[in-house]
């Protein structure tokens, strides 16, 4: 192993991938007409996927544990992690599973996107025990400092994210919206990172879109660092308690879609770097407000 590959800044990433086809129109069509795209693309994504192939754009290594499976989008999305040197430890290695094809629509007139995805595919996979040894090859060395889950597949790698934890590892929490599951995790985090549409159960049942309802949420069971995106708006965030706000750079936005998942693929890679929360989150929004002046979540 040379020098330079053993000072990479190392992250482990968990959860899904898909292939999304990305339609960009210049308005979103009314029902039941016919359009014409102005453009289209295939390319692999998820919020892992994408989040672990930012940090290794950015010189990091990353490892991604998802279902990718069979069927006929598998094959492009290996290509893609192998282009990227990410390695893959598949869950749904051996089993009927598919990677799923999602939909994206994205309206260029306000750099706006609508996903549609697949049915949930039914499918039991494989579930990692509490030893990393056991479950990750040997070529790829110790826990790494900072582990990815954006909350897919939790009942599978339950048990390797607590023994991450265990370890010392930071478990950081890409919270693109809630999932079940969420609230068992929640005390192995030390970082949530979470859209603005991320919702926390609320009293009697209900639920609360409010960022310090979120912020106060993750508080109260133990996370000290907290992070809510806002889109074009700006970052709120809690380090122990310590309020802060971090201002977003106001662009013309070509294409919004991953930059969430890129926000969190720099964040990790910055955090791995040197865990200080403030800096890292400030270069990584830096970095996902780049990416949205480009076309395409790895650009």
């Amino acid at each position: 192993m040379s020098a330079t590959t053993m000072h990479k800044p190392r992250a482990l990433f968990v959860g899904r991938t898909t292939l999304d086809v990305l339609y960009r129109l210049d308005r979103m069509p009314e029902e039941d007409t016919k359009v014409y795209a102005r453009d289209i693309q295939a390319a692999p994504g998820g919020p892992a996927l994408n989040a672990a192939i930012t940090h290794s754009l950015l010189g990091g290594k990353a490892m991604l544990v998802s279902a990718v499976g069979s069927g006929p989008w598998a094959a492009a999305v290996r290509s893609q992690l192998r282009r990227h040197d990410v390695r893959l430890l598949d869950l749904a290695a051996g089993t009927a599973y598919e990677t799923p094809l999602c939909t994206v629509l994205a309206n260029t007139a306000n750099a706006t996107r609508t996903i549609v995805n697949p049915p949930i595919w039914q499918v039991a996979l494989r579930h990692l025990g509490a030893s990393w040894a056991a479950e990750m090859p040997s070529s790829w060395g110790a826990i790494p400092p900072v582990v990815l889950s954006d909350g897919f597949f939790l009942e599978e790698t339950a048990g390797l994210l607590a023994a991450c934890k265990d370890a010392g590892a930071a478990v950081c929490l890409d919270g693109g919206s809630w999932k079940p599951g969420t609230e068992a995790l929640a005390p192995l985090l030390t970082v949530a990172i979470c859209s603005e549409r991320f919702d926390v159960p609320g009293h009697n049942g209900s639920r609360s879109g409010d960022s310090d309802a979120v912020i106060e949420w993750f508080a109260a069971r133990g996370v000290p660092y907290v992070a809510v995106t806002r889109g074009a708006r700006s970052i709120l965030a809690s380090d122990h308690g310590r309020r802060f706000e971090i201002e977003v750079a106001k662009i013309e936005a070509t294409d919004t879609l991953g930059a969430g998942d890129v926000l969190h693929g720099a964040f990790c890679h910055h955090f791995a770097l040197k865990p200080e929360f403030e800096p890292a989150l400030r270069r990584a929004a830096e970095i996902a407000t780049l990416s949205c002046q480009c076309s395409g979540a790895q650009t």
